[in-house]
């Protein structure tokens, strides 16, 4: 479908760069008539600016801005960077350094500002610090973890650890990730003892949290430690084989029945169903669900698999047999 000029004249010449152009559009083309949106935006939005440092950038910005997306582009995308220079008018003694930007912005920020970002090293090489991001970003989720615990002893316990972890990242003796996953573990032994923090752990709570997170044992160890030293504890982080066992028999126990309720179907399902089939019923310490093949095959009459893992041969049967109702019935006592 044409307008009636193009269908009439065809092509005209554009009044501003005189290239041919739809005669429909009148008297400037696209580009032209974008070129000079970004112009009209630029010159409302500097006005927002008090610093003349700060005006200066911004336009230097747009001409970048320009040649790197085209005026369509630029104009419809140049608002999103306004927070960017009213920081820097902020901050009209030179360009402000990468510390400072991620202080104010945070590293989820700068990614929002990846553009003026790309600009401000383009053309006066402030560059992105990979380790200074990271380190801020562990900052913030330490933070968030100490801000959302409630208040109580909890709370002042894991206060407490974490300046002893700072004392040992000053000295170079831990990193700033490691502080922060000893502190997910401090504050879930905490939680496992109460979930309201106004109580310390015990060695039954303790025991108990490391008997279902058997994995957690290590880091939790130093905060362990860290209560026996501070509040005359004697906690302990040794685990009885036969409890870890028993209570990694219960999760596959949860998570076979959880599979045989959902009744799913297709190769992702099969294949979480066998994971936790070898393991509870053939004691397999570790399954990659990815990596073993398998095939249907019926023994005396019941439906399942013959799974192949390091060459070794494993049956197991399906979901929908009836030796797996036997077994899922006589796991949840129906």
């Amino acid at each position: 479908m044409r307008c009636k000029l193009c269908a009439e004249k065809g092509e005209t010449q554009c009044a501003t760069c005189t290239r041919l152009m739809p005669a429909g559009r009148k008297n400037e083309c696209e580009s032209c008539a974008w070129e000079k949106s970004l112009e009209r935006r630029a010159r409302i939005h500097v006005e927002l600016f008090d610093n003349t440092s700060t005006r200066q950038h911004f336009n230097e910005f747009c001409l970048w801005l320009k040649d790197q997306m085209g005026a369509h582009k630029a104009a419809l995308k140049l608002k999103l960077y306004l927070p960017f220079f009213s920081f820097l008018d902020a901050h009209p003694i030179g360009l402000p350094s990468y510390i400072l930007l991620l202080e104010h912005f945070s590293a989820e920020g700068l990614r929002r500002m990846q553009t003026p970002m790309l600009w401000l090293n383009a053309r006066y090489g402030v560059a992105a610090d990979e380790q200074l991001r990271n380190e801020h970003s562990e900052k913030r989720r330490i933070q968030e973890m100490i801000e959302s615990t409630p208040a109580g002893v909890g709370l002042e316990a894991l206060l407490g650890y974490r300046e002893y972890l700072r004392t040992k990242q000053g000295d170079g003796s831990t990193s700033i990730s490691s502080v922060r996953l000893s502190l997910r573990a401090a504050k879930n032994v905490l939680a496992s003892a109460s979930q309201q923090f106004d109580t310390l752990p015990t060695q039954k709570t303790v025991t108990a949290y490391l008997t279902q997170s058997p994995g957690q044992r290590a880091t939790a160890q130093g905060f362990i430690g860290y209560l026996n030293r501070t509040h005359g504890f004697s906690l302990t982080t040794e685990l009885s084989e036969r409890a870890v066992a028993r209570a990694k028999n219960r999760k596959l126990e949860a998570t076979l029945y959880s599979l045989y309720s959902t009744g799913g179907e297709g190769e992702a399902y099969e294949r979480a169903w066998i994971k936790a089939a070898l393991m509870l019923l053939h004691g397999l310490s570790s399954v990659n669900k990815k990596t073993f093949s398998y095939s249907a095959f019926v023994v005396q009459g019941v439906a399942g698999f013959n799974v192949v893992i390091n060459a070794k041969t494993y049956w197991v049967p399906s979901s929908t047999s009836g030796a797996c109702t036997e077994i899922i019935e006589f796991m949840t006592g129906e």
